[in-house]
């Protein structure tokens, strides 16, 4: 990576930091469009929306290009899928389905160049700026250091197992996702007005255990003031999606415009 990692100097520094969360409109100018408006960081999903490495290339430039960090959820720990997402010049990854120390230690391992991992060298990558920025050990070193890992802690044996997942060394922290654990549980403990009983005591135990291994926890807010509460609570990454984001905007536009009133 041929520039230090914004989010990680951020978070060094106690900073709270606000990012959207991608799973469709894979348009450079609106990851630019984000960065501008003051986002820290914006999240692209190979997940669910199936972003590859070759398609977050660019919308990984246009945000990098206006100061956001770029991360990216991707598809499952396979080292060489790791290895392209972060050749793209992505400075973060989240790993879904982090249920165990092994999947952790996986994913650290495809992040890490030797001796701390596998990651396969490649000193003109765009992330290693073609080679013209960086010697290829200030390349790897550079790399080893700011890469982000971050695991998705979202099913309730991953909250059983996650004394041990904080325990590898290189794992920057976890994003708590409550909607996936919420179906593990059974459909009826998903979606509904306010999140179940059962469902907030396994999003509250990942998040406090992850605090108190002195590890950075990520975490969805559908509103402005979620946040700020999250925040409080020391949450120092907070994401929300983004195409739910305009849907309220759009709503709250409209039902004004239109003489409505209500909740959106």
């Amino acid at each position: 990576m041929a520039r230090p990692n914004r989010l990680r100097t951020k978070l060094a520094a106690g900073q709270t930091c606000i990012g959207p969360l991608f799973q469709e409109f894979w348009s450079p100018e609106l990851f630019e469009f984000c960065a501008l408006a003051g986002f820290d960081f914006v999240i692209a999903d190979g997940e669910h929306a199936g972003v590859d490495p070759q398609g977050v290339r660019n919308l990984a430039r246009a945000a990098q290009g206006v100061g956001a960090t770029v991360l990216a959820r991707v598809p499952n720990g396979e080292p060489s899928l790791v290895l392209r997402y972060l050749d793209a010049g992505v400075e973060g990854l989240i790993l879904p389905h982090c249920n165990s120390a092994t999947d952790a230690e996986g994913l650290v391992r495809a992040s890490r160049y030797p001796p701390r991992g596998i990651r396969g060298a490649a000193s003109t990558s765009r992330a290693a700026g073609y080679g013209f920025t960086q010697t290829p050990l200030e390349h790897l070193t550079q790399s080893d250091y700011e890469v982000l890992c971050l695991g998705l802690i979202e099913e309730p044996r991953a909250v059983e197992a996650l004394p041990e997942i904080l325990r590898v060394d290189g794992l920057d922290g976890c994003f708590v996702g409550a909607g996936d654990m919420a179906l593990t549980l059974g459909r009826q403990y998903y979606g509904g007005p306010a999140m179940h009983a059962d469902v907030r005591r396994l999003v509250d135990r990942a998040i406090d255990l992850t605090l108190a291994a002195g590890k950075v926890v990520m975490y969805p807010a559908a509103t402005g003031a979620e946040a700020h509460t999250m925040s409080q609570r020391g949450v120092r990454l907070i994401t929300t999606n983004f195409g739910a984001l305009a849907r309220r905007a759009i709503a709250d536009f409209l039902g004004a415009a239109r003489g409505e009133s209500g909740p959106r």
